[in-house]
């Protein structure tokens, strides 16, 4: 997976051209694509969080042991 900025980059390109096309099969095609990106933005968003959780667990863990 792409950095989050350049996932939400894509994403942006997307509505762009989900804003500009009148075809509505390709806007059909355009809102699969915009609700899979957006699926997987929020997977990596929980990820960062439960690693963050981890570390900020690991640090009170050692901080009691000091």
């Amino acid at each position: 997976m792409d950095s989050f900025d350049e996932a939400y980059a894509r994403y942006l390109k997307l509505l762009a051209k989900l804003d500009r096309t009148d075809d509505v099969a390709e806007k059909n095609q355009l809102f699969r694509q915009l609700t899979h990106l957006l699926c997987e933005l929020e997977q990596n968003l929980k990820a960062v969080k439960v690693k963050q959780y981890e570390n900020w667990s690991r640090r009170e863990e050692l901080a009691y042991w000091i």
